[in-house]
């Protein structure tokens, strides 16, 4: 078996954006622009015995509470580097906003999580 590296002619123009401390207070506009989201991955180990919810908003700015999740990712309790898969992508026109609920993760989740929930996610 031989292995073979190819240099690619097209520069990636990928981005990876890590939100530390996911929580209840929402982070707006964390890509800066529009932006095409490939991955998010989630790190709920701190929060023992505990499954928190990842709310993620195609918004400039969005409000927890009021506003619409345009996706709500749940996360298992002590999960370490759940990674959630989009090949296509998932266009957000407006721009990335997220919050981190224990709640649930529908519009109405505003509870934070016991401990430090870290999310990163890999967009263009």
């Amino acid at each position: 078996m031989a292995v073979t590296t190819s240099k690619q002619t097209v520069p990636l123009t990928y981005h990876t954006t890590i939100q530390t401390d996911c929580d209840a207070t929402m982070a707006n506009n964390v890509t800066g622009t529009n932006s095409t989201l490939y991955a998010v991955t989630i790190d709920n180990d701190a929060n023992a015995g505990e499954i928190n919810y990842i709310k993620i908003y195609d918004a400039f700015s969005a409000t927890i509470n009021s506003d619409d999740p345009y996706l709500s990712l749940p996360v298992d309790a002590d999960e370490k580097n759940i990674t959630y898969h989009i090949p296509q992508g998932l266009t957000f026109t407006n721009g990335i906003c997220l919050a981190g609920v224990s709640d649930g993760g529908g519009t109405a989740g505003t509870t934070n999580p016991s401990a430090s929930v870290v999310v990163r996610l890999l967009h263009s």
